[in-house]
């Protein structure tokens, strides 16, 4: 009896081990940026623009807006093709255009914008959309273009911004104007 107790002991734990689950994949951090932020490896490339969008709200919201721009810089450039990436070409944008944390470049904060509004998919940042509509409308770092910024004032729409009805009045009525 004794022998088979512990014949059972031994062998028993082995059995369990072969029968466990893998373990899911590890996400780890290989270096800490200056600004006191961890750099991230994954193994999913396409969840990094996510990553970097909120690691760039983090920062934002602790007042450390250098950290903020470098991750929603990264996070617009990202490969994927996920909101966050163009959440962050869009945040990326408003810094530039407003000069916060870095030099105003309202040319830079188009293209950011551009990338931001994914052309009017789904996925594009509906923010983003609006205000390349806005450069369009106004003739900020492109030609003043009143049937361009109608056309991306419905692209933001039809992503879902409520707020572009007064903005599509006012510029139907400069284009009927024939301004």
């Amino acid at each position: 009896m004794k022998k088979i107790l512990i014949l059972c002991c031994t062998i028993l734990p082995f059995i369990g081990m072969s029968q466990t689950k893998p373990k899911p994949k590890v996400r780890r951090a290989i270096s800490v940026t200056k600004n006191s932020g961890a750099k991230y490896e994954f193994e999913d490339k396409n969840d990094s623009a996510h990553i970097y969008f909120m690691k760039g709200w983090d920062s934002y919201k602790t007042k450390d807006i250098d950290a903020a721009r470098y991750y929603w810089e990264r996070g617009a450039s990202c490969t994927s093709s996920i909101p966050s990436k163009y959440s962050s070409a869009f945040r990326y944008g408003l810094m530039l255009q407003n000069g916060e944390g870095i030099t105003s470049d309202k040319d830079a904060a188009f293209y950011y914008y551009n990338l931001g509004s994914a052309d009017g998919k789904p996925e594009g940042d509906v923010d983003a959309t609006k205000n390349v509509a806005a450069y369009y409308e106004n003739g900020m770092s492109v030609q003043q273009d009143f049937k361009k910024a109608l056309e991306w004032y419905l692209k933001a729409k039809a992503q879902g911004n409520k707020f572009c009805d007064a903005d599509i009045a006012r510029v139907r009525k400069k284009i009927a104007q024939g301004l």
